[in-house]
Parts: structure tokens; sequence; C-alpha cells
């Protein structure tokens, strides 16, 4: 099937090369008068004869035509099937995409799409993240598609699975399968295939998540006990719980975690304030939080929790802060 074309837009080229040898053994005409008649034959333009018709040119231009047109019917038909074919077929439809995940560098790779996988992939989605998504059923990730997400079909368990998602390139990993030995498998290959990619896993029970942790999930996650704590704390404190959790959502108010960008290291976290308005909570260093004091100097990898209006947060995110000196 795939040979027909090329085979038919042989037999059109032949066909040129038979019509101007023709015209020049019946008419005598110049080459380039042949194959000005021959082209004009063929697409019935109809611009006139570069000179009078014998009446075997006549009959040569008749038989020209009529076979002519045929082919070039036939060839656009079978282009416009082809084109068709590549546009709806599944497998290549499944080749793009997988040629789009290709190109992706830094993204976030969610392995599960069920009630928690979806809630992971939109919200990353909505924080204008790239996220691969796998589920080994194709029903789950028509959904996926419609949200703006990348999607592979396959077992999030298979290593080539995790390669064609991009793994060797991805920032991070979020293994929320419905099986904890599935989602033990997933953080083991993960951490195998790219030893630098932030993994975090979901357990149903603290015994799992143990065995995750020592496969080398930097996270790991009840969603049963996440769900009993934020239940909790909405009893308690409200406001704070969903503040906290990213449900009010204000121009006036807001609450984001930014790793310090280097044009920021060296500065104090009062210079930061002055500048932008915004109040640095906390400074993440060394793995432990530390309760922030103005004369506190910003290092290279630390992580600031930033509150303030929006614009304060973009404006601390943008850096690097102007008029300010290094201290």
């Amino acid at each position: 099937m795939t040979r027909r074309p090329a085979v038919l837009l042989a037999l059109i080229a032949g066909l040129v090369v038979s019509g101007t040898v023709g015209y020049r053994v019946l008419e005598g005409w110049s080459w380039l008068d042949c194959l000005f008649m021959t082209a004009m034959t063929l697409t019935t333009v109809g611009y006139g004869t570069p000179g009078d018709l014998h009446a075997d040119g006549k009959v040569f231009s008749v038989v020209l035509m009529l076979v002519g047109i045929g082919l070039m019917l036939y060839l656009l038909t079978l282009l416009a099937e082809t084109m068709l074919r590549t546009v709806t077929d599944p497998g290549a439809a499944r080749r793009r995409r997988e040629r789009r995940i290709m190109g992706l560098k830094d993204h976030t790779i969610v392995c599960g799409y069920g009630q928690v996988g979806e809630a992971v992939s939109v919200a990353l989605r909505g924080a204008r993240r790239e996220v691969v998504v796998i589920d080994h059923r194709p029903e789950h990730l028509e959904w996926a598609q419609t949200q703006g997400l990348h999607t592979l079909v396959g077992d999030a368990t298979d290593e080539d699975v995790l390669r064609r998602a991009g793994i060797e390139r991805a920032a991070s990993l979020v293994t929320v399968i419905n099986s904890d030995p599935s989602n033990l498998y997933v953080v083991l290959s993960a951490r195998g295939l790219n030893p630098g990619v932030r993994v975090i896993a979901r357990a149903s029970d603290e015994s799992a998540a143990r065995k995750m942790r020592r496969a080398g999930a930097d996270e790991v996650v009840n969603p049963y006990q996440l769900s009993g704590n934020r239940i909790a704390a909405m009893m308690l404190a409200p406001r704070l719980s969903r503040l906290l959790s990213g449900d009010v959502i204000s121009e006036h108010f807001t609450i984001r975690e930014l790793s310090v960008p280097p044009a920021l290291v060296g500065r104090t976290v009062a210079d930061l304030g002055r500048e932008t308005g915004a109040l640095v909570v906390a400074i993440w260093r060394d793995g432990q939080p530390l309760r922030s004091r103005a004369e506190d100097v910003l290092r290279a990898g630390d992580a600031v929790l930033v509150a303030g209006a929006v614009a304060e947060v973009e404006a601390v995110e943008a850096g690097p802060l102007g008029g300010v000196q290094p201290a």
C-alpha cells in the first residue's frame, strides 16, 4: 500500500516524458513547446497549442489526456486516503504522542491515572508543569488527553515504558498506582534509571512506606492518612487549613515555596522584604526548616516559604532585586 503513491508518481513522470517525446516526433516542435503541450493536456488548462495540430497529433492528445487524467485522479484519491489514514490511525497518533514526549525535559511523570493520579496531574498542569501520565488502561487516558496532559499507555513497572516516558530527562516522578508492590517496583526502576529524579510514592500503610523509602523514594504519602489529617485540620483550624491547602485563591494573599535563585544568593531576608514587600516565613536549609530572621543571609540551595500579595511573591520569584547589593 505504501508503495502505490510512488509507483503512480513514477507513471505520471513517465507519461510526461512520453508525451514530450511524442509531440516532438509527431509535430516537430521545440522541446519546450512539447513539454508545455504535454503539461497543458494532462492538466486540461487549455491555453492553446504552440502550433497547428495534425491528425496524428490530435489522436495522440486524446489518448494522452484520457490516460493522464485517470492516473492523476487516482493519485489524488490515493494521497487523500493516505493522509486521512495517517490522521485517524491509532498507531500513528501514538507515535506522534511519543515523539512529543521525547522532546520534554525536566517534566513530571505520573504513574497511575486513578482518582489520586488525576488530581495530581491536573494540579501540576495548573501550575504550568509538563506532565506525562502512564497507565495501562487506554480509556482512562482519553480524559487525561483532554486536560492537555501527555499520555503513554503501558505498565509503569516496565523499565522500557519509563524510558519512553523520558525518565532519564525527568525532574520528578509520582507513582500512585493502587498497588503497593507496583509502586515499590516503580520506585526501584526510576531510581536505577535516573538517580537524580525526585520520587514521590503512594503507600497504603507504614510498612509499605518504609520499604519504599529504603528503595529510594524521597517522599511517601498515605492518602487515607492525609485525608484524615485534613479533616481534623478543618475542624481545628479551618481557615489555616484552607489557606495552606491552596483552596483559597486571592490576589491579596498567597503562600508559596520558592527555591532561592542565584541572583538572590548572598542577600539577606531584610533585603528581600524591603525590595518586594513579601514576608519570608521560613527558610528550608539542609533538609531542616529554620525560622527566618532579618539578618539571615540566603544561601545557594536554600528554599524559602514566602507570604504576601501575588505581585509581591512573584517579584521574589522573578529576581534579581533592584538596588540591593549582596551582603
